[in-house]
């Protein structure tokens, strides 16, 4: 099989998270996509992260009508940071090494990549699937991939056939202004997130009193 590992935060899950997954599933031709919720990210300190109890049930929630999604607790269980390299394992260990992983990421997280835990490794164990994630220009404008991912600086790190590789792979995906953050702003604003979020989502971030001012 061919499998798809979504990870983020999911602070909350919104409706451009399911685009991109659908999307890359669709374009990529996956057997599936697991959404992988983080449980502490060693790459970004996320002040307003919410326990991870309800973002895994938000996670559960929104994908429960699509049959090639599955949401897995790995990061939310282990103890510590969460690094990537050791998600990747533990699904390499879970699938067996016959099946391919293939890591979805923004552009905002490739550049970043060389900073990552065994890089080396990671780029060995799994494909990277790179989405265009920019944010929206001052014009309204939505800036497109670099012409060559050689341009982006990450890359130095890997060998030429990585390099074509991760250019084959990406996907393109028109331009979703919708983010977590302002999603949290508008809650404790008082402000409407419909359509924002999956209509179960947003029940659930009502009836369970989260992200609202206290």
């Amino acid at each position: 099989m061919d499998i798809g590992v979504f990870g983020g935060s999911f602070n909350p899950i919104h409706i451009g998270h399911l685009i991109v997954a659908e999307e890359v599933y669709q374009q990529r031709r996956l057997s599936k996509v697991i959404f992988v919720p983080t449980g502490i990210s060693p790459h970004k300190e996320e002040r307003n992260l919410l326990d991870s109890f309800h973002r895994y049930q938000m996670v559960k929630y929104a994908i429960k009508d699509n049959e090639h999604f599955e949401v897995s607790d790995l990061e939310i269980k282990r103890a510590g940071k969460s690094y990537t390299i050791d998600t990747i394992c533990a699904l390499k260990d879970g699938y067996g090494k016959h099946h391919n992983l293939f890591l979805i990421m923004g552009t905002d997280m490739i550049i970043e990549i060389s900073t990552w835990k065994d890089i080396d490794l990671l780029s060995r164990m799994c494909h990277f699937v790179v989405v265009n994630r920019f944010p929206m220009m001052p014009n309204g404008s939505n800036p497109s991939f670099p012409s060559q991912t050689s341009n982006l600086r990450c890359t130095e790190i890997f060998s030429p056939e990585k390099k074509a590789e991760i250019e084959q792979l990406k996907v393109t995906i028109p331009h979703i202004g919708i983010s977590s953050t302002e999603i949290r702003e508008r809650l404790q604003n008082g402000r409407s997130i419909r359509y924002l979020v999956p209509r179960c989502v947003e029940e659930y971030i009502r009836a369970s009193n989260i992200y609202v001012k206290a």
